[in-house]
């Protein structure tokens, strides 16, 4: 057909291993998928696509995959300045000596009106994210200023933005904490400044540190508030033993059904962990449509143990998957996310059926837009969803040869055979190179940045902290 009676789009993909994570055996060589006002609108074999549309910008992804773009559905950027820093300290202690210094330091700078570490933390975090293949971040931190929702805009990331909640000093170090007023005003402000961000790419969650950080008056606020607002809620759930036991001595239930108890639960609410879970805990998560967001490798790391994953899906439960902190898992990498929740499942069920690389795959894309409340808008390639996709590199040596893609995909890749990343129809990252701004400069500015402020509220650092 000639061009001129074509329907002209945005963007057209051509000549890709399309993987549109509508089914293990949907997978389609040699095919396309036009895109045009920020959305998907036709996902098929190029022979038919390149009759139909020609693109302002036509990418060849030849020798590419082309699949939705991963969703990070549990991280806090704050700790991207923390890499490598500790080992060899469960959770609690990991908390006392690496963790609250930090989030100590970022609420007092937002009382004395002090914007840059959280604004640098959270662009070091989105770039990172970025270059991995990661379209979607919640980002779950502690009292950060509105700039913050700049970075999110600036970087071309999509984003839902988390607020901790905490008012239990007993845990958590008093600094640390903002009175209930002014914790559920700058929640008014964050929700205000999310709704009129740039494409409408950042969405705003109430986030609940834990249920051992947090009164049940609070808890029940959120939920309150979040009906109110009708925004989501994010919080750490059964992540250790010790908050197993700590909550059951206190209130005579698993943390799981102390909280289904208080009423937070619900298909607006995704837990991060949920490690420490009875066969009752997991028919409630069942029965409240509560989702749950996979953190293997920070789990694995600090000991605290191997969530029920495998049964969790069979039960039916909606699984997404996160990387966590970068103090604690030390690398943003989703495809290893993926490969280690497979692995870990069967030797620990030592059943090498119970979870299958497809499910990982889907975990890590469509179970993270489910977990959000935007499976009919994010998570796989289909005609009317929004264009969050990305093109995996298959050339490179680890990747070779694709027996299976899908396969290829959860053991085989990693973030560096990220080739194109594309957000809300924009291409963010083409032929692995940032297109928004200047990547080494605005990473190089924010380490040096968290140099100084560290060292200045007396936080020690290695002298090979920045290259």
């Amino acid at each position: 057909m000639n061009n001129s009676c074509k329907r002209q789009v945005d963007i057209l993909i051509e000549h890709g291993l399309i993987v549109p994570v509508t089914g293990p055996d949907q997978i389609m060589g040699d095919g396309a998928v036009a895109i045009d006002g920020g959305k998907i609108i036709a996902v098929g074999p190029q022979e038919e696509l390149g009759e139909r549309y020609s693109g302002r910008k036509t990418i060849d992804a030849r020798h590419k995959a082309v699949l939705p773009g991963l969703i990070n559905a549990h991280c806090h950027f704050l700790q991207n300045f923390l890499k490598g820093a500790k080992d060899d300290l469960p959770l609690i202690k990991w908390i006392e000596e690496v963790s609250f210094p930090r989030i100590r330091l970022a609420v007092q700078d937002y009382l004395a009106h002090r914007p840059e570490l959280q604004y640098y933390a959270t662009l070091h975090g989105c770039i990172e994210a970025l270059k991995c293949g990661i379209t979607t971040a919640v980002n779950m931190e502690w009292a950060t200023p509105l700039e913050t929702i700049d970075v999110y805009e600036h970087t071309g990331i999509r984003g839902v933005h988390t607020l901790t909640f905490t008012d239990n000093d007993q845990w958590t170090p008093p600094e640390a904490i903002l009175s209930d007023g002014e914790i559920f005003g700058l929640a008014d402000r964050l929700i205000e400044r999310c709704a009129r961000s740039k494409d409408r790419r950042v969405a705003f969650c109430y986030g609940i540190a834990c249920p051992n950080s947090c009164s049940p008056a609070l808890i029940s606020k959120v939920r309150e508030e979040a009906d109110k607002n009708k925004v989501l809620v994010h919080l750490h759930l059964a992540e250790t033993n010790f908050e197993f036991q700590n909550i059951s001595k206190k209130y005579h239930k698993t943390p799981t059904g102390y909280l289904h108890q208080l009423g937070i639960l619900g298909p607006d609410v995704f837990v991060a962990h949920g490690i420490w879970l009875t066969d009752e805990d997991i028919q409630i998560l069942k029965e409240t449509g509560t989702s749950v967001v996979h953190n293997p490798e920070c789990n694995m790391k600090i000991a605290s143990g191997v969530a029920p994953i495998a049964k969790m899906a069979r039960a039916g439960i909606n699984i997404s998957l996160g990387t966590d902190s970068c103090a604690v898992n030390d690398n943003t990498d989703l495809f290893e996310t993926m490969r280690t929740t497979v692995l870990l499942q069967r030797v620990h069920q030592l059943d090498s059926a119970c979870l299958s690389s497809y499910q990982a795959l889907e975990m890590a894309t469509l179970g993270g837009a489910r977990a959000i409340g935007l499976g009919d808008k994010l998570g796989s390639l289909e005609p009317g969803k929004l264009a969050d996709l990305i093109l995996v590199d298959l050339t490179s040596i680890n990747m070779r040869p694709v027996n299976n893609v899908i396969n290829n995909l959860v053991y085989c890749a990693n973030t560096n055979n990220v080739d194109t990343v594309i957000v809300d129809g924009k291409v963010v990252v083409e032929k692995q190179l940032l297109l928004n701004l200047d990547e080494e400069k605005a990473v190089s500015q924010a380490e040096k940045f968290a140099q100084r402020r560290f060292e200045a509220a007396g936080l020690k650092l290695p002298a090979y902290f920045t290259p």
